[in-house]
């Protein structure tokens, strides 16, 4: 799935007006060339989808994510409670489905074009951005929850400001206490990197691949046996989050309101939405 997942994220961090709406189609078009390794004929393609793409952002995505920024507001303001965040999981899973339908819809006829050595070339590519969590699984154990410690606390402070040494002492406990399923979730993205790549050289026709692309994006959570069920993994993050925003105080949960809303600016200066 990464394959599509690729494109999907590329687009949709390069949406940009004006100038930089030239400059960041060019960047994705240089990305997505360079994991294909394409020849001009796609690349000239795969420039002409980025914009298309680009140009159709704001209708696209712009009022789902208004939608979306606005219940979170609101769940800052006033308090998170279980029955909030599932109400926010469901926006977040409408949003991301139709931005990668959307984009699969402009990639499946270009990866209908590539030849099994830039199938291989992409395949030795993505299986590469899985080699940090190979380098982490074989950390010592020991090493390897203080990492997730970190990047957990690190995750929290981009949004909440600076923890108290009480705050972040319970976070890191609760960490510790978390299952660690990263070899379950590895293990799931190299077999369906695997499984795509060989599909591939198939060489199926566009309709075809972007069936094959959907139905890995939908089955995304699904780790394979002998894993927890997404229902479960989803309940966990529920919890984590509860845990984690019932620890913040009142300026912190401010401090989260402002982050939102000056990342949800951001976004819309690139799509072009900011003050329509």
């Amino acid at each position: 799935m990464r394959i599509g997942l690729l494109i999907c994220s590329l687009v949709l961090a390069s949406g940009c007006t004006g100038v930089l709406q030239n400059l960041g189609a060019r960047w994705v078009t240089g990305k997505i060339a360079a994991v294909f390794d394409l020849d001009d004929v796609q690349r000239t393609a795969t420039r002409a989808a980025v914009d298309r793409a680009i140009a159709s952002a704001p209708e696209v995505l712009g009022p789902r994510l208004d939608l979306l920024v606005a219940t979170v507001d609101r769940a800052l303001a006033k308090g998170m409670t279980e029955k909030k965040m599932l109400v926010i999981e469901r926006q977040v899973d409408i949003l991301m489905d139709k931005a990668v339908s959307w984009i699969l819809d402009e990639a499946a006829p270009i990866l209908a074009t590539l030849r099994d050595e830039q199938i291989d070339h992409a395949e030795r590519e993505l299986d590469e951005r899985l080699e940090e969590t190979r380098d982490e699984l074989n950390a010592p154990e020991d090493e390897r929850l203080q990492s997730r410690q970190e990047k957990f606390v690190e995750a929290i402070e981009k949004w909440s400001g600076r923890l108290s040494d009480s705050q972040e002492s319970e976070i890191r406990s609760f960490v510790a206490s978390m299952p660690d399923e990263a070899a379950d979730r590895l293990r799931a993205d190299e077999e369906r990197l695997v499984e795509i790549a060989k599909r591939m050289r198939e060489h199926p026709d566009a309709p075809a691949i972007r069936d094959l692309l959907w139905t890995a994006w939908t089955q995304r959570e699904d780790w394979g046996p002998g894993t927890r069920s997404a229902e479960e993994r989803r309940a966990d993050g529920r919890k984590t989050l509860l845990f984690v925003f019932d620890l913040l105080d009142a300026k912190q949960r401010d401090h989260m309101s402002e982050r939102l809303h000056e990342m949800h600016d951001m976004v819309r200066r690139l799509l072009g939405t900011e003050g329509a």
